[in-house]
């Protein structure tokens, strides 16, 4: 005997329980991701110290004829300035899913606050500020662009450059949340062997605090799902096995 099939008073009865349950069930995701919000720098965060290293002997530094860094780290005055012509550049707001490609007048904001928060924590060691790079900040701007659609913290595979990621559930983080997260490595950081502490990562500390590093160019993407992707590039990059930050 063949079943009789759901009238259209069924369908539309089970169609009445989806919805609901699907209103029911979102307030406690929402939740979730306020609360990550709450939980600051612990949410996964990476930092590119690896890369540099892969085709180098421990104590050799590359060279890149990109950006060897002898003009006064202008790496584009030759080229109209492209580095320091008009100012720093940073990221804009913008809404759920998109990258930071505002104003120029936000995008200073942006920079500055990035630039700002890497010397502030430079300073504390005695280090000389780091300059901004719209060339690092333009590859930075393009790998936390590239990260939206799934925001899987993964560090770009080719870059030349030292390297900081930050990701955070939630659309409030801003470019002083991402560096406080990597400058609070530093509490897991032993001065005295010159390393982190076992089994603890402070590689994004001990980069931004990298002597040798004198550029830095950062950018700021919000994902699709929710959630910050946010990038800082880094040159020259720090983090060379057999040498230390300060010096």
């Amino acid at each position: 005997m063949m079943a009789a099939s759901a009238g259209p008073g069924v369908v539309v009865v089970a169609l009445v329980v989806v919805v609901y349950l699907i209103l029911l069930i979102r307030p406690a995701a929402s939740f979730r991701v306020n609360v990550g919000v709450g939980i600051g720098g612990g949410i996964g965060i990476g930092n590119q110290n690896q890369n540099q290293d892969q085709n180098q002997n421990q104590n050799q530094k590359p060279y890149y004829d990109d950006s060897n860094n002898n003009n006064n780290y202008d790496e584009g005055e030759g080229e109209g300035g492209d580095d320091q012509e008009e100012g720093p550049e940073a990221a804009a707001p913008v809404g759920p899913g998109q990258s930071f490609t505002g104003g120029r007048g936000t995008y200073k904001y942006m920079a500055h606050e990035f630039l700002d928060a890497h010397n502030k924590v430079r300073a504390q060691y005695g280090l000389q500020p780091l300059k901004w790079s719209n060339k690092l900040a333009r590859y930075a701007r393009r790998w936390s662009a590239a990260r939206r659609f799934d925001c899987v913290m993964m560090h770009s595979p080719e870059s030349p450059y030292g390297e900081n990621v930050f990701w955070g559930t939630g659309w409030g983080w801003r470019a002083t949340d991402a560096v406080k997260s990597w400058a609070g490595e530093s509490s897991v950081y032993d001065w005295r062997g010159q390393s982190c502490n076992p089994g603890q990562m402070c590689g994004h500390f001990t980069q931004i605090v990298w002597n040798d590093t004198k550029l830095v160019g950062c950018g700021r993407s919000e994902c699709v799902a929710g959630g910050v992707f946010i990038t800082c590039s880094y040159d020259p990059p720090g983090n060379w096995k057999g040498e230390v930050p300060l010096t």
